[in-house]
């Protein structure tokens, strides 16, 4: 993964600084006060195939042990649905898994293997949801309510929201 996005996504003068495999599970969010444990898409998606959903679901968490329920990939905090987290999270909760994050020196985004939008794929990655980095601070905190504790990826973004990936 790391080799491909080096080769493939990255710009001229860019370094890649985090480039995930795909984190399969679902997405739990608290935005605004609304709790949504299957966090669905709010924003228009890329035209991707879906085949029916094959994972069980998870059982309701509350934002500190979400990380104990392994169906859930991925655990969204904001303040409103415009929020910059938000435009990641819809598309790890749409891809069922197909989705990854890249991170470099200059900008964070989703992508996705292009090769399933296009027959005979002219570039390996296609970006979505492409956020400047200096609106997102990184971090590889340890957190959950059990032991052993688990590493996640979390972005947290300038207007106040967080993102969290469970780390593969």
């Amino acid at each position: 993964m790391v080799k491909e996005l080096t080769k493939s996504w990255l710009r001229r003068g860019e370094n890649l600084v985090l480039g995930l495999p795909p984190v399969v599970g679902y997405v739990g969010a608290l935005v605004g006060s609304t709790l949504q444990v299957l966090w669905t898409a709010q924003s228009p998606m890329p035209p991707l195939p879906q085949d029916k959903l094959r994972w069980p679901l998870p059982a309701p968490p509350s934002p500190p042990d979400w990380l104990d329920d392994p169906i859930l990939g991925y655990w969204l905090e904001a303040p409103a649905p415009s929020s910059l987290a938000v435009q990641l999270a819809d598309h790890f909760a749409f891809s069922r898994g197909n989705a990854r994050l890249a991170v470099s020196d200059q900008r964070v985004a989703v992508v996705y293997p292009t090769h399933l939008f296009e027959a005979k794929p002219s570039s390996v990655f296609t970006t979505f949801a492409e956020i400047p980095r200096g609106a997102v601070r990184l971090e590889t905190p340890v957190v959950g309510a059990s032991l052993p504790v688990k590493p996640v990826v979390r972005l947290t973004f300038a207007d106040g929201s967080r993102l969290d990936l469970r780390h593969p």
